[in-house]
C-alpha cells in the first residue's frame, strides 16, 4: 500500500478512485459511493515500481491459486484482504491527506492464502549475483516467511515519512491466511 505526496492532485484517477485518511469519514458521510474507494484504490499505483513489485508477486501466485480455489474464492481473497490493507491504512494514517492507493494488501492476501493452500510446494525464483543469473527452487514456505519478516522489520524501522503502509501487507498476509482456512473449512 503506498501513501505519499508525490501523486499528483491534478491526476483524475487519484481523486475519484484513491482513498485520503483524513476525508474518507467525511466523504462517506457525503455519499455512500465513497465506500467502493476501498476496492477501487486496488487498482491505482503511484508509480510503475509499484506496479512492476505487485504484478510480479501477483502473476507468481495468482493462477494457480486461481485454478484452486476457484474464481469466486480468488475475488473474495483479493478484495477481503485488500479491504482489510486499506482499513488498517486507513486507521494509522487517519490525519494524511495524502492519496492511499496499491494491491500490496491485496496481493500480501493472496501470499497468505497460497501459504495455507500450497505449503509444499516450491517457487523458482531467479536470485542475481553480479551480472549472473542463478535460477532456484525454494519452498513457499521459506519464500513466505522471508517476505514476512521483511515486512515487520520495515514497519518497525522505516522512517514514518516513507511511502509505503507496511503494516497493510502484514495484515494483508493474514487475512489471506485466514480467508484460505476459511475456503478449506467450507470445502
Amino acid at each position: 500500500m503506498i501513501m505519499a505526496s508525490y501523486y499528483p492532485e491534478t491526476l483524475q484517477l487519484n481523486r475519484l478512485f484513491a482513498i485520503k485518511p483524513a476525508h474518507i469519514v467525511s466523504d462517506l458521510n457525503q455519499s455512500w459511493w465513497h465506500f467502493f474507494r476501498l476496492g477501487t484504490a486496488l487498482f491505482l499505483h503511484g508509480n510503475w515500481q509499484h506496479w512492476v513489485g505487485n504484478m510480479l508477486l501477483f502473476l507468481i501466485i495468482a493462477v494457480p491459486l486461481e485454478k484452486r480455489v476457484g474464481g469466486f474464492w480468488f475475488l473474495v481473497i483479493f478484495f477481503i484482504t485488500g479491504f482489510a490493507g486499506n482499513i488498517l491504512s486507513i486507521y494509522q494514517l487517519n490525519a494524511s491527506t495524502h492519496y492511499l492507493l496499491g494491491a500490496s494488501g491485496a496481493v500480501s492476501g493472496l501470499l497468505g492464502a497460497w501459504l495455507l493452500l500450497f505449503p509444499q510446494q516450491k517457487i523458482s525464483i531467479i536470485i542475481p549475483i553480479g551480472f549472473y543469473m542463478q535460477k532456484a527452487k525454494i519452498p513457499v514456505l521459506l519464500l513466505a516467511f522471508i517476505w514476512l519478516a521483511i515486512q515487520v522489520i520495515l514497519q518497525f524501522s522505516s522512517n514514518h515519512n516513507y511511502p509505503i503502509v507496511w503494516s497493510s501487507h502484514i495484515v494483508g498476509f493474514i487475512v489471506g491466511f485466514l480467508m484460505a482456512w476459511l475456503y478449506r473449512a467450507s470445502s
